[in-house]
């Protein structure tokens, strides 16, 4: 289908609004990140002791639930002013503010009970829990806690479980926890999948056992130094950073990964994952995209990732991919990719994605390349930290996980089978539909 005709093609969602395919929508932009302090007065105070100084925030990780919008504030270069490192996006008084999550004290530095280090979450909407990760350093200097995986339940605003992360599977000097997926098993989230960043290595976590462990293979180090200069508005910037951005296929079979100074995209099956087995001869290399990518989300239909050299958004349309080369998934190459939105001043840097229930994609650009110097960059009038969201007409790899992997036993048969349940709900909500 031409793309042109592509984004023109609207879609009704519910009997309420009329959607158009690949249209962005800004949400939010700023330049300073203000939040929902308790009093005028302990925000005062914070700017006096340099506990918060303004131009050190900076939004990366994003998620949705139900309406709301919850994102991480990592503590990146700086050792000080940064108070708070996971929020939820609210409005007080007509102003749109940042408010700790769950609360104040979840983010007090030190504590290792509370949050030091956060980039990225994931949301299972089945459930309502938040799964956090956690490095525990602030500022890549103090290594202040172990890692950790920090479990909120969204509906009540309480933590539920807090697992600690060994310092031999993840450094408590080095690491750098950047991005996860969830590994759905039997009606219910069985495993976490984590890149480091800083190491080059895949963590997996089973939260039925509580073990913990590294998985390593050649592609998660850095391909070709010359593949991590990237040329973002004619500045060039190095990144050699090994695996970061990682998504999770909607039928659990598979997990994609890059890293972030290269080009390739990876693909290794979750049963190699979950049986913590060597990953020798199990990776394989699906295809270069068109830019080096930091983060990438799975959606029921296409993979999404941010080409950071092109200030865009693109996806893979793989059913595309696999009926034009008749290939199974675990052997189809990466070679459609659509661009799906573009901006050369104001998509710089799309780093983290979300999928929400009505088929909106979320996702942040905050000129990360240049974060460094922060005073060449934060001007009052020319934000640089901005969520969008695209309307795709799909869901998450998450959506209806529990009953799509939930084992039914058959009395007529008397064995247990698969319950798998392919279609969409944005599909099934839809007045006319169409296929992208």
């Amino acid at each position: 289908m031409d793309l042109m005709l592509l984004m023109a093609a609207s879609f009704v969602v519910g009997n309420v609004q009329t959607q158009t395919f690949g249209e962005p929508v800004l949400v939010h932009e700023w330049s300073i990140l203000e939040f929902d302090w308790p009093t005028v007065e302990q925000r005062e105070e914070s700017v006096q002791n340099e506990s918060y100084i303004p131009e050190r925030s900076i939004i990366a990780g994003i998620k949705t639930y139900k309406g709301d919008v919850y994102v991480s504030i990592p503590r990146w270069f700086w050792t000080s002013g940064q108070p708070v490192t996971l929020a939820k996006i609210v409005e007080v008084d007509g102003q749109v503010k940042f408010r700790p999550y769950p609360n104040w004290a979840a983010q007090k530095q030190g504590n290792c009970q509370a949050l030091q280090y956060v980039w990225s979450m994931e949301i299972d909407p089945n459930t309502g829990l938040m799964y956090v990760i956690d490095s525990g350093r602030v500022g890549m200097k103090l290594d202040l806690c172990p890692a950790k995986i920090v479990v909120y339940d969204l509906k009540t605003d309480q933590q539920v479980q807090l697992y600690e992360l060994p310092d031999e599977v993840v450094s408590r000097s080095r690491n750098f926890l950047n991005d996860l997926v969830l590994d759905y098993v039997d009606g219910q989230v069985r495993y976490a999948y984590i890149t480091d960043a800083n190491d080059g290595y895949l963590v997996g976590f089973d939260f039925q056992t509580g073990k913990a462990y590294k998985m390593e293979h050649s592609s998660m180090k850095v391909e070709n130094i010359n593949d991590s200069v990237m040329e973002i508005v004619n500045y060039l910037y190095n990144f050699p950073v090994p695996i970061d951005g990682i998504a999770m296929s909607p039928d659990f079979q598979y997990v994609y990964y890059s890293v972030l100074g290269g080009y390739d995209l990876f693909q290794v099956p979750t049963s190699a994952l979950r049986n913590y087995s060597t990953l020798e001869y199990k990776v394989r290399n699906v295809g270069k995209k068109v830019s080096q990518s930091d983060g990438m989300i799975h959606g029921t239909k296409h993979l999404y990732y941010g080409a950071l050299s092109l200030n865009a958004v693109y996806y893979w349309d793989v059913k595309r991919d696999i009926e034009q080369q008749e290939l199974a998934i675990d052997k189809v190459k990466l070679t459609t990719q659509v661009k799906l939105v573009q901006d050369e001043k104001k998509m710089q840097w799309p780093d983290t994605f979300a999928l929400d229930e009505n088929g909106w994609l979320w996702f942040v650009s905050n000129r990360l390349q240049i974060v460094k110097s922060p005073k060449k960059f934060i001007v009052p009038k020319d934000p640089h930290m901005r969520i969008w969201k695209v309307y795709v007409n799909e869901t998450g790899y998450l959506h209806e996980a529990s009953s799509r992997t939930t084992r039914r036993f058959d009395t007529n048969a008397n064995v247990k089978k698969s319950s798998v349940i392919k279609e969409n709900l944005i599909d099934k909500e839809m007045v006319t539909k169409n296929e992208l």
